[in-house]
C-alpha cells in the first residue's frame, strides 16, 4: 500500500514538473512576429493578415514589445513577398537592438522572394530622334537608342559624375553614382576604346590659369571629336599598373591635342605613356548595353541590349547604404535580397552579434557589405556580385591590445566585383585582429580575391579563380607592408587560373601570384593549399617580397610557371621601410612577444623563410631568386607521366605517386571540403 502511494506521489511530482516545463517553455521560448508588406498599412498591428507598410512602423512595434515584455522572446520582423523601394536606406541603431535572450530577426517570409531596392523603375522614355547627332552618325545604331528625360523621374539634382579609383584624390571623398539597370544587371557607361586602352604621350601644366591645371597630351585625333561632350571621365593607370584612378575632363584643346583635367588629381599623379580609357562619352555609345548621362540636358541615352518593351529598366537613386546598423546588438538579417543602390549595400558600424545570413546583394556602386568595429559578427551563405568596388570589407579587433573581433565570413559566393574601381577592391578585405574567412567561392575579379591586413586571421577552405585578371603586381591573396602582422594562417585553400583571361589588357611589368606577401610581410603560416596555374611574370605562385620567418609547408604546386619567388631586401632597406611598424612593435613589445615569441628575432634572419615538405608537379621552375638563407628541405619536384590522369579530376589525391609523397611525409589535402558547402 505504501509503495502504491509512493508511486502516486512520484507521478504527481512528474506531472507538476512537466506542467512547469511546459509553462516555462511558453514563458521563455515563444516568438513574436511583426509582418511588413508592400501593400500593408501602418495603421495595422503588423499581423500576418494585417501587415504594416514601413520598416519605421515595424521598428516602433519592436520597441513597444521590448519595453513591455516580461519574458524572453525571439522577435521576428517578417517581410512578405514583394519589392520595397527606398530613396533613403533603413537605419537600425542602438534603440533597435535585441538582447541575447531576445534577439531580433529581420527576414523574408518562408518561401517568398523579398527585394529591398534602391532603384526606381523607368517607364517614360522615347526613341532617339532622327535629328539627333547620334542617329545621324550611325542610323543603324541610333534607331535603337532610347532617350530618358530625368526630370520626369522626380529627381531634382543633376551634377557631373565624378569617380575615384584606387589612387583616390588628394582630398579623397566618397562618391555616389546613379546607375542604369536592365533586367537587374548594371549597364556599363559608354567606353572608348571598346576594348583595351589608349595611351597619352605626356602631361602639361598651365600655371597662368586662375588655378594651376594639368592636362594630358593625346595623339589619337579621334578624341578631338569630343570637344562639346559635357562630362567625360578618363579611367587610367596613370603612374603604376596596380593603381587605377578616374580623372574628369574640364575641356579639350583640339589645336594642341590636350585634355585638361579637373582638380584634384589622382594621388600618384602621372607618368608618360600610360593606359587610359574614356567613359560617359555620348558620341561613343556604340555597343549594346552602353549608356551616357548628360547633366546639362538632364537626360540619359541608352542602347538596350535586348527588347526594351519587355525588359525592366531601372535607375538607382538611393545614395545611402540600403541598410545601416549602427551601435546595435543581437540583430539578424536573413533571406533578403538587397539590390541597385548608388552607394554601399549594407553598412555595419560599432555593432556586435550581428548576423547577415542567406542574403543576396547585387548591383551597387560601392561595397556589398562594409563592417567596422564590433564583436562576433557573421556574414554567412551570402551571394554578392556586380559590385562597383569589393564584395565584403571588414575591420575589427584592436592591434594595440590584440583583442579579437571574432568576425566570421562563411560559405559566401562572391564574383564580378571591382567593375568601377578596379584595383585594391578585392572580393574580401580584412583589417584588424581575429577574422575567419572560410568555405567561400571567389572569382571573376580584376583585382585580388582577398586582401588581408593585421593579426590572427584564419583563411581556410576557400576556392579562388579568375582573379587578378587586370591589375599588375598583385596576388589572389594579398598582404602588404607590416612585419608585425603575425599569427595569420592560410590553409586548405584552392587557388587557380590567376591572371588575365584571354588577351592581356594591361601588360604586367611585375607579375601576378596566387599569394603575395609584399613589402616585409613575415611570420605567416601557409600549409596544405593547392596552387594551380597561378604564377606569372616575375612572380611564382607564392611571392615573398622582403619578408622573413614565413613557413610554406605541405602545399601542392601544380602547373605553375614557378612555385615560389623571392625578392630579397638589404638591411638598410629593411630598416628604413619598417621604421614605423617597428616603432609600433616597440611600443607594444611585451604583448607582441608573449603572443608571438618569434618576434624576439624580428631584427634578425633577414630574408630567411622556410619551404618544407611541399610537392611541385609540372612546374617550369620550382623557385625564383631564392636567397641562400632560405630553409628548403623535404620538397618533392616531379613531372607527371602521360598515363597518370589530370590531378584535378582525381581530387588532387596524389594516389598514383603515394610512394614518393610518403617519403617526404606529405599530408593529404581535403580537397572535397574546399569551397562552398554542399547543400
Amino acid at each position: 500500500m505504501k509503495l502504491n502511494k509512493t508511486k502516486q506521489i512520484t507521478k504527481s511530482i512528474q506531472l507538476v514538473l512537466l506542467l512547469l516545463l511546459m509553462f516555462c517553455a511558453d514563458l521563455y521560448g515563444q516568438e513574436t512576429s511583426i509582418h511588413i508588406s508592400p501593400f500593408g498599412n501602418d495603421q495595422y498591428k503588423g499581423t500576418e493578415k494585417k501587415p504594416v507598410a514601413s520598416i519605421e512602423r515595424a521598428k516602433q512595434l519592436v520597441k513597444e514589445i521590448m519595453m513591455k515584455q516580461v519574458h524572453y522572446d525571439t522577435i521576428r520582423v517578417i517581410f512578405q513577398e514583394g519589392t520595397y523601394r527606398l530613396s533613403k536606406g533603413i537605419i537600425l541603431d542602438a534603440d533597435a537592438s535585441g538582447t541575447k535572450k531576445s534577439p531580433i530577426i529581420y527576414q523574408s517570409n518562408k518561401g517568398e522572394k523579398v527585394i529591398i531596392s534602391g532603384a526606381i523603375p523607368i517607364k517614360d522614355y522615347s526613341m532617339l530622334s532622327n535629328n539627333h547627332f547620334l542617329y545621324k552618325k550611325a542610323p543603324e545604331i541610333g534607331s535603337k537608342i532610347i532617350e530618358i528625360d530625368l526630370t520626369k523621374t522626380g529627381l531634382s539634382e543633376f551634377n557631373k559624375i565624378r569617380l575615384s579609383g584606387f589612387g583616390g584624390q588628394n582630398t579623397p571623398a566618397p562618391y555616389t553614382l546613379r546607375e542604369l539597370y536592365f533586367n537587374g544587371k548594371p549597364m556599363p557607361l559608354s567606353r572608348w576604346p571598346n576594348n583595351g586602352y589608349s595611351k597619352f604621350t605626356h602631361t602639361v601644366t598651365d600655371s597662368l590659369a586662375m588655378m594651376e591645371k594639368t592636362g594630358i597630351v593625346y595623339e589619337d585625333v579621334h578624341i578631338s571629336g569630343w570637344k562639346t561632350e559635357p562630362n567625360i571621365l578618363l579611367h587610367g593607370y596613370w603612374k603604376y599598373l596596380w593603381a587605377d584612378a578616374y580623372e574628369q575632363v574640364s575641356e579639350i584643346d583640339t589645336n594642341q591635342h590636350i585634355m585638361w583635367l579637373t582638380p584634384p588629381y589622382n594621388h600618384y599623379n602621372f607618368s608618360k605613356n600610360k593606359p587610359f580609357a574614356a567613359y560617359n562619352v555620348i558620341s561613343e555609345i556604340d555597343e549594346p548595353g552602353e549608356w551616357a548621362y548628360d547633366y546639362q540636358k538632364k537626360k540619359i541615352y541608352f542602347y538596350p541590349p535586348g527588347d526594351i518593351t519587355n525588359g525592366a529598366l531601372e535607375l538607382s537613386v538611393c545614395e545611402t547604404p540600403l541598410l545601416q546598423i549602427n551601435n546595435a546588438e543581437w540583430i539578424t538579417i536573413k533571406g533578403i535580397q538587397f539590390q541597385m543602390g548608388a552607394e554601399n549595400g549594407i553598412s555595419i558600424n560599432n555593432s556586435s552579434q550581428i548576423n547577415i545570413v542567406d542574403c543576396e546583394i547585387n548591383g551597387f556602386v560601392g561595397e556589398g557589405i562594409k563592417m567596422n568595429n564590433g564583436h562576433k559578427n557573421t556574414i554567412s551563405s551570402c551571394h554578392i556580385y556586380d559590385m562597383g568596388r569589393g564584395a565584403i570589407r571588414v575591420a575589427g579587433g584592436n592591434r594595440e591590445t590584440l583583442e579579437r573581433a571574432d568576425f566570421i565570413i562563411d560559405n559566401c559566393h562572391l564574383h564580378d566585383v571591382s567593375r568601377i574601381d578596379r584595383t585594391y577592391t578585392p572580393g574580401i578585405w580584412v583589417d584588424g585582429v581575429g577574422t575567419t574567412v572560410k568555405h567561400s567561392k571567389i572569382h571573376d575579379i580584376p583585382s585580388s580575391a582577398m586582401r588581408i591586413n593585421g593579426n590572427d586571421h584564419i583563411i581556410e577552405y576557400n576556392e579562388m579563380f579568375k582573379v587578378v585578371t587586370e591589375s599588375d603586381d598583385q596576388g589572389a591573396i594579398d598582404m602588404w607592408g607590416d612585419p608585425t602582422y603575425r599569427g595569420n594562417v592560410f590553409r586548405y585553400n584552392y587557388i587557380y587560373d590567376v591572371g588575365p583571361v584571354g588577351q592581356d589588357k594591361i601588360n604586367a611589368h611585375t607579375g601576378r601570384a596566387g599569394m603575395r606577401f609584399d613589402d616585409a610581410i613575415s611570420g605567416s603560416l601557409v600549409y596544405s593549399n593547392i596552387f594551380k596555374n597561378c604564377a606569372g611574370g616575375l612572380f611564382g605562385a607564392i611571392q615573398i617580397h622582403g619578408g622573413n620567418h614565413n613557413l610554406i609547408w605541405n602545399n601542392l604546386f601544380y602547373q605553375c610557371s614557378a612555385g615560389i619567388s623571392f625578392t630579397s631586401w638589404s638591411q638598410d632597406h629593411w630598416t628604413n621601410y619598417t621604421k614605423k611598424s617597428l616603432e609600433f612593435f616597440e611600443k607594444n613589445r611585451f604583448l607582441f612577444i608573449s603572443r608571438y615569441p618569434e618576434l624576439l628575432e624580428i631584427y634578425e634572419d633577414l630574408n630567411m623563410n622556410s619551404i618544407i615538405q611541399n610537392v611541385f608537379i609540372e612546374c617550369t621552375q620550382t623557385t625564383l631568386r631564392m636567397p641562400d638563407v632560405t630553409v628548403f628541405k623535404q620538397n618533392l619536384e616531379m613531372d607527371m607521366d602521360k598515363e597518370i590522369p589530370n590531378l584535378e579530376e582525381g581530387g588532387y589525391s596524389l594516389k598514383n605517386i603515394n610512394e614518393a609523397v610518403n617519403k617526404i611525409k606529405f599530408e593529404s589535402i581535403p580537397f572535397e571540403k574546399i569551397g562552398l558547402r554542399k547543400k
